[in-house]
């Protein structure tokens, strides 16, 4: 073969391998993009994300613009890595996407988020091949309207209130805020749905004179809050010190220790992990199993103590634990200890839905009956129950009997109430008289909207 024929050879196999090295690099997919559902925002600034994928020639650029009735504002443009002949060093992005709108100077309307990705392949003149993605952006700065119909509340720390109002149809989500605690609001009646109602707190640990308002927020995250005459009745609550014997480290402590992974070497630290560590847990689970699922109200009138029982300490008593005169730890006993005979029958305080039934740490058997608008109650150290999660219970109705399962010394009932997240002093739901000028007064439908002479509002 001639010098000629083999440079001709050579030159076509050149050509050959530069073509099949190529050939990868005329595919012809686009850049794949993600972009968040269709967005509202509102004043406060959003950060969503972006992300783009080419699993070929790589990614080469992106572009992400926003269009509006203000223009178009250019808010990323990112070159990637690699070269025409080599292709991209990238794949895959996410990229940060800051809206302010504030700063974007965006009137209220509908605006275009358009994303715009090339890779590094060499169709359209090497240009690569293009995407584009867009999502509708709505801009709304205007919080929604709330106003409040109830009129002066007295509420004593550890106790609860409610309160009647109204809320705008653009409202996602409202309820009352004390301090930094929130309580979701429902529905009022289904003869009044324009109106709202909250059953509220005010927590045990919550600052002196802490404000209380009700509150509206929308889907952009705006907010808006209104006042009304609230007025919170301090009071002290008892203290407490308990000496815990052997017999109770070796009985009570060391099985609840062991079943949840503490050592039992020292009881003293064994009792601390369980009274601080697993009393935190449980009560992290607590408010897992209160969650937000709204139940209509099924309670009237008011709550039942059980029968026979008699109170054996004080709410929220703050109790300090001794082990051979010497302080071990301490808790804040959110409930009433409640005795009688052994084993003695344990009732709904009223109507509700069980929300949990089954053991609960420190609580031992627990159930847990969910009475609507937030507000549930609690049945611990249980020897046994008798209802499943999703019964339906009317007041009186068997739960189970007293025990003393969990962290219990003796046999006796813990009972608590809840409202929203927080504990709440029993004895006020107990009371009838209270629960009339409290709770029942409020939720009595007020006038119609037409002659409703009492609606004020107060924003901030």
């Amino acid at each position: 073969m001639t010098s000629k024929a083999w440079l001709l050879v050579l030159l076509l196999a050149v050509i050959g391998a530069g073509a099949f090295f190529a050939f990868p690099r005329w595919e012809s997919s686009p850049p794949q993009i993600t972009t968040p559902d269709d967005l509202t925002v509102g004043r406060a600034p959003v950060e969503i994300e972006i992300s783009v994928e080419d699993t070929g020639a790589g990614l080469r650029s992106l572009e992400i613009r926003l269009t509006s009735a203000a223009g178009v504002e250019t808010l990323v443009t990112r070159d990637f890595p690699g070269s025409v002949l080599r292709g991209g060093r990238t794949h895959r992005a996410v990229v940060p996407v800051h809206l302010d709108i504030a700063t974007l100077r965006l009137p209220d309307g509908r605006a275009t988020l358009t994303v715009t990705a090339r890779d590094f392949s060499l169709r359209d003149g090497f240009s690569g091949n293009r995407a584009e993605e867009t999502a509708t952006v709505l801009v709304d700065t205007v919080a929604p309207k709330v106003s409040t119909l109830s009129g002066l509340t007295y509420i004593r720390r550890g106790g609860a209130g409610a309160v009647v109002y109204r809320v705008g149809p653009d409202a996602t989500r409202h309820g009352v805020r004390v301090a930094d605690a929130y309580f979701p609001g429902h529905p009022f009646t289904k003869n009044r749905s324009d109106l709202r109602v909250a059953i509220f707190a005010v927590p045990v640990d919550a600052p002196r004179n802490p404000p209380i308002r009700v509150v509206a927020r929308d889907a952009a995250g705006n907010e808006r809050s209104a006042s009304f005459p609230a007025r919170v009745l301090e009071r002290e609550f008892e203290t407490r010190t308990l000496s815990l014997s052997r017999a109770f480290l070796e009985q009570r402590v060391r099985p609840l220790a062991l079943a949840n992974g503490f050592g039992v070497a020292d009881l003293s630290q064994a009792f601390r992990d369980v009274n601080e560590k697993l009393r935190k847990r449980n009560e992290l689970r607590i408010r897992e199993l209160l969650g937000d699922d709204p139940v209509r109200r099924r309670f009237h009138g008011a709550f039942e103590q059980m029968r026979g029982s008699k109170v054996t300490s004080g709410f929220a008593e703050q109790r300090h634990y001794l082990i051979d005169q010497r302080e071990v730890s301490g808790a804040i006993h959110y409930g009433f200890d409640l005795a009688s005979t052994a084993g003695a029958r344990v009732t709904a305080a009223n109507a509700g839905v069980v929300a949990f039934a089954g053991d609960l740490g420190i609580y031992g058997n627990c159930v847990i009956v969910d009475h609507g608008l937030g507000v549930r109650s609690l049945y611990g150290h249980l020897s046994e129950t008798g209802v499943a999660r999703g019964d339906d219970v009317e007041k009186g109705a068997l739960l189970g009997r007293s025990g003393m399962t969990g962290l219990a010394g003796g046999d006796h009932l813990h009972f608590a109430i809840l409202v929203g997240g927080a504990y709440v002093d029993p004895l006020e739901w107990w009371d009838a008289k209270w629960i009339e000028s409290h709770i029942e007064a409020r939720l009595t439908e007020p006038e119609s909207p037409a002659t409703d002479s009492t609606a004020r509002l107060h924003t901030e």
